[in-house]
């Protein structure tokens, strides 16, 4: 009885684990650092070392409009700069970070989803 409940633990962690990992997350600065990015439009997310400059390039590409993005690949991070800073722009960088396969935010080490970041960081 003990075997099989060591192994249903095993198989369920497992499981759990290799979910974990299909998650992909950014991670954000400081909540002060994000009330500051907020006010001056510069903000800086350590993207899930998936992508590739060439990935960021791409995603970034139709979003020309209301930001510029600047990624380092040996880093994964993307230093994002408004060009009019407003609650719109900062919602397109949301769905920015969506289009790179982010799902979750980490921030001061706490992992929240995508749509909590908007309403409590970008609104």
């Amino acid at each position: 009885m003990r075997t099989l409940f060591l192994s249903v633990l095993t198989v369920v962690s497992l499981v759990t684990m290799s979910y974990a990992q299909e998650i992909n997350s950014a991670t954000a600065q400081s909540k002060t650092e994000l009330i500051l990015s907020k006010e001056t439009g510069n903000y800086s997310f350590i993207l899930g070392n998936k992508l590739s400059a060439e990935e960021v390039a791409k995603n970034a590409q139709y979003y020309i409009h209301y930001f510029t993005v600047v990624y380092s690949e040996k880093t994964n991070e993307a230093k994002i700069t408004m060009i009019e800073n407003d609650e719109k722009n900062r919602h397109i960088v949301v769905r920015f970070l969506t289009a790179c396969g982010i799902q979750n935010v980490i921030i001061e080490g706490k992992s929240i989803t995508i749509d909590e970041f908007f309403v409590n960081y970008m609104r």
